[in-house]
């Protein structure tokens, strides 16, 4: 449980900042996007900005989490228990915000999703930036919480990885025209397999994406169930030189 006092409170409500929403889509039942999403909690720390992970995936950062704890955003949305009982600090600057079973409900009613940024003053830190993994369908879940900028997408190299992708994609464009979408695929074995399957993609959205979509690279295959904290040299020096590009990307824009 994370205490907090009616100082820091009141401080929060004065100092709330724009908070910038980043929606890392893949599938959840691999951990991809939360490996994804914790690279670039690590770029972000780096920028200055304070940070929470919003972490939907089946496995992803549960090693994290306390044991036998009902951690989950969960509890918030169903009004079981306070938004900032459910929030994990893993160092400075960087929090974690379980929500398996708070996918759920978002999936079933996406406006429950706004509820907790309204809630955000009770954070038990000022944060300006959400890192939110969500399944391809997903789409929905983001719209409702105001997305309006650059999305990741975690595509793999198999059939029914790019034809979900491809069919989220086509619904994200109707949600809005104007977002950006940064793929990066993951589990590939070389550099060329990863350029076939984003080709193939952007080529096939080319018809309804009025923002081409990005490349912003690949990452090599993760061991099944093999924990984060045991991430190859490999790995770790792709997620953090994607994570680094993604950045780069999104200073581009906001300076042009």
């Amino acid at each position: 449980m994370i205490a907090m006092d009616q100082a820091k409170t009141l401080r929060h409500l004065l100092r709330q900042p724009q908070v910038s929403i980043r929606p890392i889509f893949g599938d959840v039942t691999v951990d991809y996007s939360a490996c994804m999403a914790r690279f670039i909690q690590e770029q972000l720390d780096g920028l200055g900005h304070t940070s929470v992970i919003v972490d939907t995936s089946t496995r992803g950062l549960n090693q994290l989490v306390p044991p036998r704890s009902r951690v989950d955003m969960a509890e918030f949305l169903l009004r079981r228990a306070p938004l900032e009982d459910q929030v994990i600090e893993m160092q400075q600057g960087q929090w974690l915000l379980p929500a398996r079973k708070g996918l759920d409900v978002m999936m079933r009613e996406p406006s429950a999703a706004r509820g907790w940024l309204d809630q955000w003053h009770r954070m038990p830190a000022t944060l300006d930036e959400v890192l939110i993994t969500l399944p391809y369908e997903g789409v929905a879940v983001a719209s409702a919480l105001g997305v309006h900028q650059d999305c990741c997408w975690l595509i793999q190299p198999t059939a029914e990885s790019v034809t979900r992708a491809f069919h989220a994609l086509r619904t994200a464009s109707g949600v809005d025209t104007a977002t950006r979408h940064r793929v990066i695929v993951a589990g590939v074995k070389h550099t060329d397999e990863a350029d076939h399957v984003f080709a193939n993609l952007l080529e096939s959205t080319t018809g309804f994406l009025v923002e081409p979509l990005q490349y912003a690279g690949h990452l090599p295959a993760l061991k099944p169930g093999q924990p984060l904290s045991e991430m190859s040299r490999d790995m770790l020096a792709a997620g953090r030189r994607v994570a680094k590009t993604l950045c780069a990307l999104e200073e581009q824009m906001a300076a042009s």
